[in-house]
């Protein structure tokens, strides 16, 4: 794992409000960071490349450009893609005023950002932790780095938000992960035409409705096999798919390895 990282040894685990680490990730497709109750808040910003995020097990794409949030007391397992490995800044936090900052900013239970204009303040953290200064200066500039990201979260989420029928969509597609939805079927969620929903969901989440679909089945079906026993018959038909060649042929198509190839290399 490729990083160059910034570490504060806490001197008073009371303190309620502490950075304790620092840092960047450069590009590794192997990167896959897990812990199982977190005792940290994180904030990480996607300079590059791609990932995946699952939060108490729910599973997110995340790509150049975006922030995420991962909230203390939650499993967070979030791991690059194996193609196009992501370059994230992040910070990594410790006190319960954290929670109070997040709220006092409207963001509690928010996890995921666009990072639109976020880069410029990310970066302070680098130029923060390779400057000359103490570490009681550096801890003091993180935080109001920390503060400055909240508030552009915050101003962002009420300017820059999807618009309601996209979210209807991809909302539709989410809570149906075990079959393929038509653009017909999808259609009628709003009551469009399939080739308007098609267009508006690619314009909005820069993915077809069918890649999206299928991406996030073929990252399920690597967290399934990661993270639990189940048989590849079971995650298979977990995804819609009722036969297991076909599946695991579709999985070596996609990911480039057999289920069986991938679950080995992750234990």
């Amino acid at each position: 794992m490729h990083e160059h990282l910034k570490y504060f040894v806490c001197p008073d685990p009371k303190i309620p409000f502490y950075i304790s680490l620092a840092g960047i990730t450069y590009p590794d497709p192997a990167y896959h960071t897990i812990r199982t109750c977190s005792d940290i808040w994180v904030i990480e910003y996607v300079t590059d490349g791609s990932g995946y995020v699952s939060l108490d097990g729910e599973l997110h794409t995340v790509e150049k450009d975006m922030v995420y949030f991962l909230p203390y007391g939650h499993r967070h397992d979030y791991y690059s893609d194996s193609t196009t490995p992501f370059t994230k800044i992040f910070l990594n936090l410790s006190g319960a005023f954290c929670e109070h900052l997040i709220m006092a900013y409207g963001l509690s239970g928010k996890h995921f950002f666009s990072g639109t204009g976020c880069r410029p303040v990310f970066e302070k953290i680098l130029c923060v932790i390779d400057s000359d200064s103490s570490d009681n200066a550096k801890q003091s500039a993180l935080q109001g780095i920390f503060v400055e990201i909240l508030s552009g979260l915050s101003v962002a989420q009420a300017e820059n938000q999807y618009s309601e029928e996209a979210l209807k969509l991809k909302e539709y597609l989410d809570s149906r992960p075990d079959r393929l939805v038509s653009a017909k079927e999808l259609s009628r969620t709003i009551f469009r035409s399939p080739d308007y929903c098609q267009k508006l969901f690619s314009r909005e989440f820069h993915i077809t409705p069918y890649a999206y679909q299928m991406e996030r089945k073929m990252q399920t079906a690597k967290l399934l096999l990661a993270d639990t026993s189940m048989s590849i018959g079971a995650i298979a038909e977990k995804l819609g798919y009722t036969d297991i060649h076909y599946f695991s042929n579709l999985f070596l198509k996609k990911c480039g390895c057999r289920p069986t190839s991938y679950r080995k290399s992750r234990r």
